[in-house]
């Protein structure tokens, strides 16, 4: 009878035993499972993250030279147009100590001349071969020849835009009429009178600045 009892007790541990192994073993799988799923977890957090970080250091396409210059060109009229309509001429006067005689009269002629020969003192200037230098000389001959272009261009655009409007029967016609007659002449008024006053405020030796102009012509390294 002992040895059944002994015998019953040994096969009643076994079997706990065993039944121990199975629920460890039970449990280690969906711990692994779980430690699984939260590594790939992290992995796809990090993935997420990684995402937007990347995107936001992208840098789009840099604008092409053309591009930098319309847009300066543009943001220099409108800085102009601003000045014009405060009636500043000028800015940033001062004058030059380093500028003789010579090189006074040359830059007035640089602007005045440009009532009768558009262009062509300017150009003098800057091919001569002391252009380099005389500093003083070089500047006032590339904004007059700036401005004098800019004058140029504003007129071939205005006599494209007339001969358009010019189109239209009487209507454009009489806008046409108008324009050439009243406006225009107080538009080239305007230009002379502008060229005589630059001219004379390089003859006194002064370096300033045209309102737009200037800026524009410093950002393209003219200047």
């Amino acid at each position: 009878m002992e040895n059944n009892k002994d015998e019953q007790n040994a096969v009643d541990s076994s079997q706990a035993g065993s039944d121990e192994v199975e629920e460890t073993n039970g449990e280690s799988p969906s711990s692994a499972s779980g430690t699984g799923s939260l590594g790939e977890q992290e992995e796809t957090v990090s993935h997420a993250s990684d995402g937007p970080a990347d995107a936001g250091f992208r840098e789009g396409p840099e604008p092409s030279p053309a591009e930098q210059f319309t847009d300066s060109a543009r943001t220099q009229a409108g800085a102009a147009a601003s000045a014009l309509r405060r009636g500043e001429f000028m800015h940033s006067a001062a004058v030059d100590v380093t500028a003789d005689a010579d090189d006074r009269l040359i830059a007035m002629l640089c602007y005045v001349t440009q009532v009768l020969i558009p262009l062509v003192m300017p150009a003098l200037v800057l091919l001569s071969a002391s252009s380099k230098k005389r500093p003083f000389q070089r500047f006032h001959a590339i904004q007059s020849l700036a401005l004098s272009t800019t004058f140029i261009v504003f007129g071939l655009l205005l006599g494209v835009s007339l001969a358009i409007v010019a189109v239209v029967p009487i209507l454009g016609w009489l806008v046409t009429v108008l324009f050439v007659t009243c406006l225009m002449p107080l538009l080239v008024l305007m230009g002379l009178l502008a060229l005589a006053y630059y001219g004379y405020q390089a003859y006194q030796g002064k370096r300033f600045s045209i309102p737009g102009l200037t800026s524009f012509l410093q950002d393209q390294n003219w200047i």
